[in-house]
């Protein structure tokens, strides 16, 4: 067999990784390939392919003489990450896109070679006619390849076409990183790989924080002397903007060892390695009250555990798990979370509650303090993906204790 690319070789190892366990990240099966490029080449095709499946799909099956029949998963996948290339990625030649797609299926399938290479074979003659597959008659699932559940779910929130259109042309653009200086500006970073290589980055003067995250960090009210409380705090952002902002005596609590972790290496590079102020707790967060005596915080922080329907753009294997009736499971998580939260305020004390999502199943559990005259609401905020061009989706509302 002729030596394939390492990148697409990966990249097709991943996809059938995730695919056969669509509960796991793309990341942890991106691995093992000495050269960042084609790491960096692996992980471009893998995250594409999952942006624009089904867009991708409607292409090859132009293409597929018998309708209807399902192609072995192997070579459904050689077809749309090679299409992907073809359509995407415009420095990679088309020989070697199909050179390479041809070999991958005659190590997995190899009955299927001649097929993927007529298709692909039959697309590039079509492109060079002037075929533009964008220009066809398609759906808002076929162009934007999300889930027809996910739409339907945006449409009944939004009830806006311009906006339904805005975050799922969001949900599909090229990230943008941002960093969190010390001093609390921000600003955009253009490129990751030398800001981790930087002296600031590794002294700890500056770390990445999504808008979203670094506005609803912003919200919380601190001062000098504040207890408090980040209940899941993993991996770290938000009470870090927090040190930044004031002397505070900080609990961070997360139920997953890993994601601790993930937050103590944080706070080590940032200059908070056991630093006397904090203290770090593995907890179920459901089980506070139980954990710490009542009223004994100033600020709890509640970055609830949701659907992360906001965080799509980064994230785009969520709207492939995505199911409806996911929502009522995480407001009740939600609700039993901030029930336990709110006996942990102090008088005069505040609550801040966060999703980084907009379904309006997710910001329900925050009618335990609407319903209640010991809270008063302060303030609230929702975004939409794609809201100034830069922010993620979310919620957040803060309540003072009276």
């Amino acid at each position: 067999m002729a030596k394939v690319s390492p990148a697409r070789a990966l990249a097709l190892k991943a996809l059938l990784a995730w695919r056969q366990d669509p509960e796991s990240h793309l990341e942890q099966h991106l691995k093992g390939l000495p050269d960042p490029k084609d790491l960096d080449l692996a992980y471009t095709i893998c995250r594409g392919v999952l942006k624009e499946k089904t867009f991708l799909q409607k292409v090859v099956g132009r293409y597929l003489v018998r309708k209807g029949k399902n192609l072995p998963l192997p070579v459904e996948l050689i077809l749309l990450l090679s299409v992907y290339q073809r359509l995407f990625l415009e420095k990679i030649p088309q020989y070697a896109i199909v050179s390479d797609a041809v070999e991958l299926c005659k190590e997995k399938k190899p009955a299927f070679s001649n097929l993927v290479n007529a298709i692909l074979r039959n697309l590039e003659r079509d492109l060079e006619s002037g075929f533009d597959p964008t220009k066809e008659p398609l759906s808002l699932e076929e162009r934007y390849s999300h889930p027809k559940e996910l739409i339907d779910l945006i449409k009944e929130e939004t009830k806006d076409e311009a906006l339904i259109e805005q975050i799922l042309k969001w949900d599909n653009a090229k990230p943008k990183a941002f960093l969190r200086r010390k001093n609390g500006s921000h600003e955009e970073c253009l490129d990751v790989k030398a800001v981790v290589q930087s002296d600031d980055f590794k002294n700890g003067k500056i770390y990445f924080m999504q808008l979203w995250s670094q506005s609803v960090a912003n919200a919380a009210p601190v001062k000098d002397g504040d207890q408090v409380l980040d209940l899941c705090a993993a991996p770290g952002g938000k009470s870090l903007a927090l040190l930044d902002r004031a002397k505070i005596k900080l609990t961070a609590c997360d139920f997953s060892e890993t994601r601790l972790a993930q937050l103590k290496e944080n706070f080590a590079r940032l200059g908070y390695a056991n630093a006397p102020n904090i203290t770090i707790k593995q907890l179920d967060a459901r089980n506070a009250d139980q954990a710490f005596p009542p009223a004994s915080f100033d600020l709890v922080l509640l970055d609830a555990p949701c659907s992360s329907l906001g965080t799509i753009q980064r994230n785009p294997e969520l709207r492939w798990r995505f199911k409806l009736e996911q929502l009522a499971e995480y407001a009740a998580l939600q609700k039993s979370i901030l029930q336990a939260a709110k006996t942990l305020v102090a008088p005069q004390g505040y609550l801040l509650y966060a999703v980084c999502s907009f379904a309006k199943a997710e910001r329900e559990a925050t009618d335990l303090l609407r319903q209640d005259k010991t809270w008063t609401l302060v303030k609230e905020k929702l975004t939409y993906p794609g809201e100034q061009d830069s922010f993620d989706g979310g919620y957040y509302s803060l309540w003072q204790k009276n």
